[in-house]
């Protein structure tokens, strides 16, 4: 069964139809109307949809999907397929439990710390027994640059770009040595405490920025671009059933 995947984010959306494991379609687009869900239709076949936002949604579009298809607006209130015991579920993001969710589906039989590298980096942990517990956030690549810039006199703002050195030899240089190396560290730190507290650990790396970092952390590490996607589209079987 094809299901379409909305994840409308504060500039863009992001669509998807998945099918079980397997990512049939993608796309991000700025604007979303019904000529776009009806063209996807047309060749995928889908009547499931859910739907994961922190913005308003278009009233035309909303009302049609509504209308039209088997449609989940992913909310806390939303059931899913693992114990959530977080304590300020109002303020869980929603990528953060999709994540968890998909991270559970994939290793059911092992405690599981996800990494996802976006504006934010998150941390988030979920043990053998399906249980979310919750984990950590710290700035992201580009919040990063642009505090460093934001919040002093004379730092440039700089724009990402690989680096082989430790030592920066002029301020944007230095700065990249600080910004990326610190991500690095941080993220091989964390990795490090939860391997120590916990065993049969399975670690994923996800986001957008994953690819500038995944050969950088453990071995250990398995990189999972979509997992969010993948998570949703659990949660939606979940809910249609």
């Amino acid at each position: 069964m094809n299901n379409l995947i909305l994840d409308f984010g504060n500039t863009n959306v992001k669509i998807a139809i998945v099918n079980n494991t397997e990512q049939l379609y993608f796309s991000t687009k700025e604007i979303l109307n019904v000529s776009v869900i009806f063209k996807l239709k047309k060749k995928y076949e889908f009547q499931n949809i859910i739907i994961s936002s922190v913005i308003d949604i278009d009233e035309e579009l909303e009302n049609y999907l509504q209308s039209n298809y088997k449609v989940i607006k992913l909310s806390y209130t939303t059931p899913i397929p693992i114990r959530n015991d977080y304590k300020t579920t109002l303020t869980l993001g929603y990528d953060r439990i999709a994540c968890a969710v998909a991270a559970h589906h994939l290793f059911p039989d092992s405690h599981c710390l996800v990494i996802q590298m976006g504006s934010c980096i998150t941390y988030d942990f979920i043990n053998k027994k399906g249980t979310y517990l919750g984990g950590g956030i710290s700035p992201g690549l580009l919040m990063r640059f642009k505090t460093l810039h934001f919040y002093t006199e004379k730092l440039p703002l700089i724009t990402y770009k690989p680096i082989s050195f430790l030592i920066g030899d002029t301020t944007d240089n230095s700065i990249l040595s600080g910004v990326i190396h610190g991500i690095i560290n941080e993220s091989n730190g964390f990795i490090k405490k939860y391997k120590n507290e916990y065993k049969e650990l399975k670690i994923i790396v996800t986001g957008g920025d994953m690819s500038k970092f995944e050969k950088e952390l453990s071995d250990e590490v398995v990189a999972y671009p979509n997992l969010v996607l993948f998570g949703l589209s659990l949660i939606l079987n979940y809910n249609v059933k």
